[in-house]
This record gives structure tokens, sequence and C-alpha cells, in this order.
């Protein structure tokens, strides 16, 4: 057997193991019965373990490395492929094995007591497991450290050379330029009729709505799958699955709602990547943040929009005819883009929700500077909440453990900015070629898809992050869009003056 076909059946091995961790991570947040999800998690772990003793055995890695030094046999694509993997690989074997399969098993555990927690409200568990998985990552880190240290590692990790010192150049920017705007529109009236904050919306209508939603945007059982959750993710098997979930309360029909565009532009972005990358390292998204500029793009710069709201307003009175009688057009548009101050980072509008962002990113850092041990979390959460919003948590549940995701690693959160970020300069070079308000007024997700699809998504993780925007845009990184986007939007919104 050739170099090439052993490595095409080492291929073939892992992507059957990963379907099968995908296949089970999803079972395990949406339907698996609580009673069997510690057994769940283990074996998922099993098969996650299997995985990464094969893509980290002598074998494999030496066959890798042997076909990136003669790639006699390959294509072109895939002697990228190869250089990609071996990178990957030769970064994934400086951590011990003992300590990679210690990750799973706490990272499973952690995520299990959020789970508990979010139910019960009671953390105690929850606060012991992220104080061991916060050691872990600092043993993590000191294996990876070379170009970069500390926290940096991580950061990396989510988001390819972002730094400590770009994300605060960044954050120092947005906290300059939008900050005295939030403050001011923080103390104005509201635009809209408030009593719809009181009405209720039948859930299983809501399911209705959410499935119409999804066809809308070009998504449906065909090519995915809506599950329900505590908090709603997305999870890409390969270019013909991507699964998603949301949650559904009968007081936050808007919650739902956003919160389906938002999965489902993770979903359409893994969708359209090309199809020769499944089960290979190109599968998937380039980063964390170039994933939640899709995301955010639908659920804001699109489903926010004015343009979308005249559409789909008649759509609401189709489901919610009674319950939205009383309620303009106007009224779900300055309610949708209400700027509040609220304690959930997920219900956050548009301009304070970078400061959400932020909170977390400074918690962040300063756990793993040494400035801040794992049980100052939630009064540092607080304080940081006040310092902002000006608002203050009753318990951890509303405040410092709302998000899941520190149940499974750090630095992710400040992607959320970035990405936000990223959308608003892909908006506007889309808007050189298409007119975007056009479009949302008659529904029309499908020419925003084709644009997307052949600049942004195609790509898969064949490029890096900022190599896309690049190529998407023909410009460098520049987060002068994204307050530009925010400034244009919400003065016109509130008719206030910069």
């Amino acid at each position: 057997m050739s170099n090439v076909e052993k490595y095409k059946e080492f291929r073939t091995r892992l992507k059957n193991l990963t379907y099968a961790c995908n296949v089970l991570a999803f079972d395990e947040a949406t339907v698996c019965p609580k009673l069997d999800k510690e057994n769940s998690m283990d074996v998922y772990n099993y098969f996650a373990i299997e995985a990464d003793r094969i893509a980290t055995s002598d074998e494999y890695y030496n066959l890798v490395k042997e076909l990136n030094n003669n790639p006699s046999g390959l294509e072109d694509i895939e002697i990228e492929m190869i250089k990609k993997e071996l990178k990957e690989l030769t970064k994934q074997r400086k951590i011990p094995s003992d300590l990679r399969e210690l990750g799973y098993e706490i990272i499973s555990k952690t995520s299990l007591s959020w789970e508990k927690g979010k139910e019960t409200g009671d953390y105690s568990e929850f606060d012991k497991n992220i104080n061991e998985e916060v050691e872990y990552y600092k043993k993590y880190i000191k294996c990876l450290e070379d170009k970069y240290k500390g926290y940096d590692v991580l950061l990396d990790e989510m988001e390819d050379d972002f730094t400590e010192s770009m994300y605060d150049e960044f954050f120092n920017k947005l906290e300059k330029e939008i900050y005295p705007l939030l403050k001011k529109i923080l103390s104005m009236p509201k635009k809209y009729n408030e009593n719809i904050k009181n009405v209720k919306f039948d859930i299983d209508k809501q399911r209705k709505l959410t499935k119409r939603i999804c066809e809308m945007m070009g998504y449906d059982d065909t090519n995915g799958y809506i599950g329900e959750t505590l908090h709603p993710f997305t999870n890409g098997f390969n270019s013909n699955d991507v699964r998603t979930t949301t949650s559904y309360s009968e007081e936050l029909l808007f919650s739902n709602i956003y919160s389906v565009m938002h999965e489902v532009g993770h979903a359409i972005y893994e969708l359209q990547v090309d199809k020769r990358f499944d089960g290979t390292v190109f599968q998937g998204g380039a980063s964390c943040a170039i994933h939640e500029s899709q995301s955010r793009f639908f659920e804001n710069y699109l489903g926010r929009s004015k343009a979308f709201i005249h559409y789909f307003y008649p759509i609401l009175l189709e489901y919610f005819p009674n319950e939205l009688k009383d309620y303009t057009e106007d009224d779900i548009y300055y309610y949708v883009n209400d700027v509040y101050a609220q304690l959930t980072r997920t219900e956050a509008d548009e301009l304070t929700y970078p400061f959400h962002v932020l909170i977390r990113y400074n918690i962040e850092k300063k756990l793993f500077s040494g400035k801040l041990n794992t049980d100052g979390i939630s009064d540092e959460f607080d304080c940081q909440m006040e310092k902002y919003l000006g608002i203050k948590p009753k318990n951890k549940k509303e405040g410092c453990y709302q998000d899941i995701h520190w149940a499974s690693g750090f630095g992710y959160f400040p992607t959320y900015a970035l990405g936000s970020a990223m959308s608003a300069q892909f908006y506007y070079s889309m808007k050189k070629d298409i007119d975007i308000d056009a479009c949302m007024e008659k529904g029309d997700f499908k020419t925003i898809r084709e644009w997307l699809g052949s600049h942004v998504h195609k790509y898969g993780a064949s490029k890096k992050n900022l190599e896309i925007v690049k190529l998407a845009t023909n410009e460098e990184f520049n987060p002068d869009y994204y307050i530009k986007y925010l400034k244009e939007k919400f003065t016109l919104i509130y008719g206030v003056e910069e």
C-alpha cells in the first residue's frame, strides 16, 4: 500500500470517529436523558481519545511528515492539507498524552456541572471544576509556549495570530468611539410600545415559525436539524449535515427568532464550504471570529435591519395575530433594536454587546496573569457589569456563569466582538455588489448566501482568518467599519448626534 493510500485510510478512520463524536455531543446537549448524561460523556470521551491517539501516533505523524517531504501522488490541494495537518500535529504532540486525556475528562465534568447549575442555580460543583480547568489550561499553556506566552497561547488557538495586545487595542478603540454614544442612548426614552415585553407567545407556534425562518434562510431538514438545548449552539458534521439548536420560552419570542438566525448563520457557512474539504483539515470555518462574523451577520446586519422587519412583520402576524395586533411594524423594529443595560449577553443589543464581551475578556486576562483566582470570578464579574452597564447580577446564574463557554475553555469570548467587527467589513463590501435592503425587503437570502459563499464560505479552513477578510473585501481587517456601522445605525434610530 502506498503512503497516499495509507494516509487516506487513516483519514477515513479519523473522519468516522469525529462524526461519531459530533453525534454524541449533539445528542448529549439535546435529547439525552438526564440520568445517562455522564455515561454519554464517557462514551464521547472514548471516541475522542481514540481519535486523538490515532492522530498523534508515531505511525500517523511520520506518515504525514513523509508525505510533506515527498508529496508524490498528491493533488495540489492535498499538499496544502498535509502542510496544515503537519503543523497542527506537531503542536498537538507537544502536549503529553496523559494531559490531553485529562483535558477531555475535566471538560466533560465541568460541562455537566454547568448544566446542573444552570438548572438548579447551585454552582458549587461547577466552582470546583472550573478551578481544576483553569489549572489544567495553565499546564497546557506551558507545553505550547513558544512564539506566544501565557494567555496569548489560548487566544491564538481560537484566532490565529491575535494576541492580548491586539485585542486590547481593539477594545480600547471601541470603548473610546462607542461607549460615549452608548451612555447617551441609555438615558433616552423607548421608541416602542413597551407592553410588548409582557406578551406571551405559544411555544408550538414558535416552533412552526422557527421552521419557516430556517427555510427562508436556506436551511431545512435536507441539510440540518434544529434541536432544543439550554445554551444554543451549532455543530458542523460536514457540508451536507450541520445541526443547530435553540431554546424556547413563552416570554422570549424574539430571543428565539434571533438565536435561530444566529445559529443558522453558522450553519450556512459550513454548508457552503467546498465539498472537497469534507473529512479533511480544511473542513469547517477558518476561525472562531470568521464563524461568529457569519452568525452575527445574519442575526443583526440582516435580521434586525429595517428592511427585513418590513418583510417579516406580516409573517409574524400570520403566527401571532392576536398577540401582536396592538403593535406596529415600527414597534417591532425599535423593540428588536432597543439599547438598554441588561445582564444577559445573548440577549444584548448590538451597542452594548461588545462590552458584555469585554467584561469576560478582562476576567480571562486576570485569570491567566495570576491577578484573579476562580473564587473571585463572581465578584469581578459583578464589578465589571456595574462599571460598564451600571447593573449588578443577583446571582451567578444571571451573572458570571450564564454562558457555557468557560465550561470548555478560554479565549473564545473576544472572538464574538472581533467577529461582529469583521461582519461590518463584509457588510460594506457586499453593499458595493448587492442592494442588501432590496434583498431583505423581499426576504431574498439566496443572493446574500451566494455572495458569502463565493467570497467567504467556500474557503473553509484552507485560508487563515485575515486572508479571508482580505480576499472578500480587498482590504486588510479594519475595525473602523464596525464603528461606522454602529454609529450610523443607532444615531439614526435614536436621532442623536455622535
